[in-house]
């Protein structure tokens, strides 16, 4: 009766082994299209809503997604965009930067889904 018990128990683990293996099917190295872009500051505009804050309208060229439409510089590159900010990095219309966005093809659940790399770095004031 106890050997019935331990080879019911391991027959279920190996089955809960084998059922777990099939669910994460998308292992392996990450791999990623390469989409390069620009950036165009369009327009810095004072924020009415907050003091010593600005917004900064951007456009995309190329087919990356963000090209759709625009954006502004802090959903992008995730700074905040106040007077300090706007003024030691040179902030104005016209202004390009580029980079490379990286878009996940295939690779395991550890994969960012996405990756901006930037070829300018921008400078923050904590």
């Amino acid at each position: 009766m106890k050997l019935n018990i331990f080879y019911s128990a391991v027959i279920i683990i190996l089955l809960q082994s084998l059922t777990s293996c099939d669910e994460n099917q998308n292992t392996g190295p990450c791999e990623y299209k390469e989409e390069k872009f620009n950036m165009t500051i369009i327009d810095v505009m004072e924020d009415s809503t907050q003091e010593n804050m600005y917004i900064v309208y951007v456009d995309f060229d190329g087919n990356i997604e963000w090209a759709k439409e625009t954006h502004t510089l802090s959903e992008i590159r995730n700074v905040t965009t106040d007077f300090d900010f706007v003024t030691t990095n040179h902030i104005e219309p016209g202004r390009v930067y580029n980079g490379t966005l990286f878009k996940k093809i295939e690779g395991s659940g550890d994969c960012d889904d996405r990756i901006v790399d930037w070829n300018q770095r921008l400078i923050r004031h904590e």
